[in-house]
């Protein structure tokens, strides 16, 4: 679940006042010690003449307070001046923030952000199985399946629809244009040829032309089309050609007939030869491909096809606005689809996730040659946008805690060498 940034801000700054308060604590803490100290050794001067131990005590206090404020001096010097004076060496943290954010960025190109370490950390990873596993589940396919329809939606609600209707169209005629006609109508007529298609596609004709001549409705249309076919116009020549109208379609009838059930009849032989020649002109003749050529082109151009082509987007936008506003659109289960397919392959070809994973290496370390040394110029930017009282602060709350016992411990050990060392003056 993505988190706002606003939630992200309030969790920031929970963190940071939680450290502030653990902060305050400690830094409590080893004043009180210090207090102590001073408390048990002003204790301890007043008695030292009521017995020897006394003297001990004062050594152990004494040294305890040296230690606590030496300490002290040490940790506060990293963040800020002591007491509000510049001493030398001073507020080393904010003074340094230049040279500590070149620094830190060097130390993670050097140490971190390297072709090597990358592969490793990739390898430990085995992205691709990851990746195998996500997809392979139901539920996860079917919501890459639905967000992906709806980006395509979005996009599509977004499109320049009038610019992809002219660029489609303009694409499809580039290509109608290009395409070879002549050549591929030739290896159409080829691969007919091959099959016996020319053959069964007289057979159909013959038949559908029987049928047509014997259905008597037609008889009076077929004359006209003689008629008109020779342009006879004298009635008597008209009125010849009505009377002998019954025997010329008997025997157009019995031609028919007789080329159907003949399959070596010369007609036959002289219909795949044409078609034979056709398919040889289409492929050697530069007179018929140039008219092929010139067809083609003019078809191309002509206003019926352009509008066509124009109207092709549109009737595929309506058909995928429909698809993806539907409750189960057909791209979201083709995408599911795929995204199963391709976690069942991760998941179960050791090759395929091993390719995956050689391409995510080396994709990284392409990316690390090209921008490694953009990321110690990144971490001393952002650095830089820092106030040197906002990144000794940072620092102290990163680390200021651990730091009190710094201040815990000298008080102690302080308090220890100084016993040691009364008690060794005492000794010798």
């Amino acid at each position: 679940m993505q988190r706002s940034p606003d939630l992200i801000a309030q969790l920031d700054q929970s963190t940071d006042q939680l450290k502030r308060a653990r902060l305050r604590s400690m830094q409590w803490l080893a004043a009180g010690l210090l207090l102590l100290a001073a408390l048990v050794f002003a204790v301890a001067r007043s008695q030292r003449g009521g017995h020897p131990a006394w003297g001990y005590v004062e050594a152990f206090a004494e040294a305890a307070m040296v230690g606590a404020i030496a300490d002290w001096f040490a940790v506060v010097a990293l963040f800020r001046h002591p007491l509000g004076i510049p001493l030398w060496h001073t507020a080393i943290i904010p003074n340094s923030k230049a040279d500590i954010g070149r620094s830190l960025g060097a130390f993670v190109e050097n140490h971190f952000i390297t072709e090597q370490g990358i592969a490793e950390r990739i390898a430990q990873a085995d992205p691709a199985a990851r990746l195998g596993a996500w997809l392979g589940d139901e539920t996860h396919a079917r919501q890459l399946g639905m967000a992906s329809a709806g980006v395509a939606r979005q996009l599509l609600a977004m499109a320049d629809h009038e610019q992809l209707g002219r660029l489609l169209r303009e694409q499809a005629s580039s290509y109608l244009g290009q395409l070879n006609v002549s050549d591929v109508a030739a290896d159409c007529i080829d691969a007919l040829i091959a099959d016996g298609k020319p053959q069964l596609l007289l057979d159909f004709m013959l038949d559908r032309s029987a049928a047509y001549l014997d259905d008597e409705r037609h008889h009076a249309a077929i004359g006209d089309f003689v008629l008109g076919a020779f342009q006879i116009e004298n009635a008597l020549v008209k009125k010849a050609v009505k009377a002998y109208e019954p025997r010329m379609i008997a025997s157009l009838q019995k031609f028919a007939v007789a080329v159907r059930v003949d399959p070596a009849h010369p007609l036959r032989q002289r219909i795949a030869g044409w078609i034979s020649d056709s398919a040889l002109h289409l492929k050697a003749d530069p007179h018929w491909q140039e008219t092929v050529r010139r067809y083609q082109l003019q078809l191309v151009a002509s206003d019926t096809v352009q509008a066509m082509l124009g109207d092709v987007w549109n009737h595929l936008r309506t058909r995928l606005q429909a698809d993806l506003h539907a409750d189960q659109p057909v791209l979201a289960q083709a995408i599911a689809g795929l995204a199963r397919n391709t976690g069942q392959v991760l998941g179960t070809d050791e090759a395929a996730r091993a390719w995956l994973n050689a391409a995510v290496v080396a994709g990284s370390g392409a990316l690390v040659r090209r921008y490694r040394g953009e990321v110690g110029a990144f971490i001393a930017a952002r650095l830089d946008l820092w106030s040197k009282e906002e990144m000794s602060e940072r620092i102290e709350l990163a680390i200021g805690r651990d730091l009190q016992f710094i201040r815990i411990n000298g008080t102690i050990v302080g308090g220890l060498a100084g016993l040691l060392i009364y008690t060794l003056s005492r000794a010798f």
